[in-house]
């Protein structure tokens, strides 16, 4: 969450801006299955057999093809403001459930942390956020990833004691420091009180969309693997900058640079990443659902320009239970709508969660489920086949139909990594 002081009147606006979950999936283009480049018998040699139809010999290949996992990276964006222990903890407890759905689908993934916290040096402006010992000087600022205890930047599926390492990033000391400060200093006019909490806290101003820009700008310890699905989870209670970008807010300078803006994550996603695709979960005090004839991508338009608008107008039917909650749970700190992030999410695909919930295990099952579940051809062994006969198992549904051209099975819906599709055809010898 975020403490903002006020440049003339010496008060101070909370704000905690911490986002639902949502992790991993696309959007913007369809995710094809990797093709099986195995033209004998799609190895599986001892299933073939070679037969003679009306004078031509033909192969007949006759074999289960299991669906691969895709590889996935995921950046996890970490709301490390004060007010943000509870739900740093929720993510932790259930980090598992997580894993679970990405490893039953053999999802090469990594795992990587960063913070929403983003350093402006402009001494004059309420953004100013330097570097101070709290956040280790800024090491965990401005899209760098938060190196684990083991030293390495990202989990993998070889990485032993995943759990251990995984608390040791999400749950940030600089937040339970704030906090604390916090509830031992509830008077926020008392004197020397901003001194003291720019010392004691971590940038109040969440950036969180920044913060994912500048991961894909600059690829942090080589993070993102080319042609991977890049998807991001942003944990917050807050929206951008805590909502004080909205015209109508007493912070004149609070406006969204292009950074903050959720097309600017799409456009730079497209720039920088090539032929990777993207999806941006968001686990967030939920805004509601956007207003009858209007679209994600028209009010993320309405953004740019002056950076100022009241996002609140195109959404309808916010939980305010939640928001009531983060605004009691820290003192000096409230939370928000997360109309930006749900833009985001809403522009790629991906899952808008609550974080509110009292245990995240089924978000994050959904999440993980859903990473690199967009596999949808399969590359026969020759172009054309004769009586072929495609049978998905049971958990793609029985609805699953196909087409052919040339050498490519091409399914209506995505395939489950880990399921089996038995093929049976006739190639030309």
């Amino acid at each position: 969450m975020k403490f903002v002081p006020s440049a003339k009147q010496f008060s101070f606006q909370m704000a905690g801006l911490m986002v639902y979950m949502a992790f991993v999936y696309v959007a913007c283009a369809p995710v094809k299955f990797e093709k099986n480049d195995q033209i004998d018998c799609q190895g599986f040699k001892e299933k073939c057999a070679n037969v003679v139809i009306e004078g031509t010999s033909y192969q007949d290949f006759n074999y289960d093809y299991t669906v691969p996992g895709r590889a996935v990276d995921i950046l996890i964006v970490d709301d490390n403001s004060g007010s943000m222990s509870f739900e740093q903890n929720h993510m932790s407890e259930r980090f598992s459930s997580f894993l679970q759905a990405l490893e039953q689908r053999s999802i090469d993934y990594r795992i990587a942390v960063t913070t929403t916290d983003i350093s402006v040096m402009d001494t004059s402006s309420n953004l100013y956020n330097p570097p101070r010992a709290i956040n280790q000087n800024g090491a965990l600022q401005d899209g760098r990833l938060i190196a684990y205890s083991n030293g390495e930047y990202f989990l993998t599926p070889n990485s032993a004691n995943k759990q251990a390492l995984f608390d040791g990033v999400i749950k940030r000391a600089e937040t339970l420091n704030c906090e604390a400060f916090l509830k031992a200093n509830p008077d926020s006019y008392a004197s020397g009180f901003q001194k003291a909490y720019q010392e004691a806290c971590p940038s109040g101003n969440e950036r969180g969309i920044y913060a994912i820009n500048q991961v894909i700008k600059t690829n942090p310890n080589s993070f993102i693997r080319p042609n991977a699905h890049f998807a991001v989870v942003v944990l917050s209670d807050e929206d951008v900058m805590s909502s004080s970008y909205q015209s109508d807010s007493f912070y004149a300078d609070y406006r969204l640079a292009y950074e903050d803006m959720p097309q600017s994550v799409v456009e730079n996603a497209s720039k920088y990443l090539g032929g990777n695709t993207l999806s941006v979960h968001s686990i967030i005090v939920n805004p509601g659902s956007l207003k009858s004839g209007a679209y994600a991508d028209a009010v993320a338009k309405s953004l740019a320009g002056t950076g100022k608008v009241n996002t609140y107008s195109y959404f309808t039917g916010g939980d305010t239970a939640c928001l009531q909650k983060q605004n009691t749970q820290t003192p000096n700190i409230s939370g928000s709508y997360g109309y930006v992030y749900s833009l985001l999410s809403k522009m790629t695909g991906g899952i808008e969660g609550d974080i509110c919930a009292n245990d995240y295990g089924s978000q994050l099952y959904n999440i993980g489920a859903n990473a690199g579940s967009h596999v949808n051809e399969i590359k026969l062994a020759c172009v054309q086949p004769k009586d072929l006969v495609v049978t998905p198992d049971a958990s793609n549904g029985a609805s699953a139909s196909f087409t052919i051209n040339a050498d490519i099975v091409k399914f209506d819906k995505d395939l489950v990594p880990g399921s089996k599709v038995h093929l049976k055809y006739l190639c030309p010898k």
